[in-house]
């Protein structure tokens, strides 16, 4: 009997075989992650800057309710302390009322009077191979203050505001050098900017602990110039001279002591160092993850 011959069947395709190495792949995944943070950072303040531009310089007496990115530039004052006026956001907030707070608040390390401040606290530390300003402490406040121009004024409660200041005051300390007696009372106040035990500097060498630090503060002063973006919000409270209608949020809402020119490259260039790092990781990722990547593509 003639044997019909079988059909040939094509081998089927090997499995892919790639060799993962955990380690590298890790990193890379979290380089990936910490960068893709790094340029939504990036691009929030850039994209605020734009914000800042393009918003319409804005007459207070033309202010109303749900108007929105709104700009207004004039002098900051003090708002009246009286017991029947209270902040913009008081009734859904729950704030007190601006008899309840300080018309202005002390600066961090010199005591002057300002109506909104922002501070840091940096040490010079070994990073690797070198040394830079790492940041240990930082905070902000600011009291509900005015916007006065053309004869009107505006209240704003800069609580939920981004502030955009230039730096006001800069102190640095070497090893061995006594703070001025404010930074002492505010180091002594808060356990977080305690000052550490100082070492000693030799040259290039450092004998014990990291001697220096920096002390930098930001103020908006009441007749500071100013300038605020955000959305404007009903305020029937408002005392003679101000208009019905304050500033209390916003998609931006900036607070900054220069021009909105000024502001908006201010906002910029916070963002150019987080687009960097942000570069810098996802370069980590792909030199992390090319040996996955190459193995696919084969």
């Amino acid at each position: 009997m003639l044997a019909l011959p079988k059909p040939s069947v094509p081998p089927s395709p090997a499995p892919l075989q790639t060799a993962v190495d955990v380690v590298p792949t890790l990193i890379g995944v979290a380089a990936a992650t910490v960068g893709v943070a790094f340029l939504a950072y990036g691009a929030r303040g850039s994209l605020d800057a734009v914000r800042v531009l393009r918003a319409a310089p804005t007459d207070p007496r033309s202010l109303r309710e749900g108007d929105s990115r709104v700009r207004l530039s004039g002098r900051a004052e003090t708002v009246p302390e009286r017991a029947s006026e209270r902040s913009p956001s008081a009734d859904s907030s729950g704030r007190d009322s601006p008899e309840d707070d300080d018309a202005t608040l002390p600066a961090p390390f010199s005591d002057e009077a300002c109506l909104c401040c922002a501070y840091d606290v940096s040490e010079y530390r070994s990073q690797g191979k070198g040394r830079s300003w790492v940041t240990v402490d930082s905070g902000e406040a600011g009291v509900p203050f005015r916007v006065a121009t053309g004869g009107s004024a505006v209240r704003v409660d800069p609580a939920a505001a981004e502030f955009v200041f230039g730096v006001d005051e800069e102190y640095e300390l070497d090893a061995g050098e006594r703070p001025p007696e404010r930074i002492r009372r505010f180091t002594d106040a808060f356990e977080e900017v305690e000052e550490t035990d100082t070492g000693y500097e030799f040259g290039p060498l450092t004998i014990g602990d990291d001697p220096r630090r920096r002390y930098r503060q930001r103020l908006l002063r009441p007749g500071d110039e100013v300038t605020v973006i955000g959305d404007a919000e009903s305020f029937p409270d408002a005392p003679v001279g101000e208009v019905r209608s304050a500033i209390a949020t916003g998609s931006p809402f900036v607070v900054g002591d220069a021009s909105a020119r000024q502001v908006a490259r201010r906002l910029v260039g916070r963002s150019a160092v987080p687009v960097v790092l942000g570069i810098v990781s996802f370069v980590v990722a792909a030199l992390a993850l090319s040996p996955l990547v190459g193995g696919v593509v084969r």
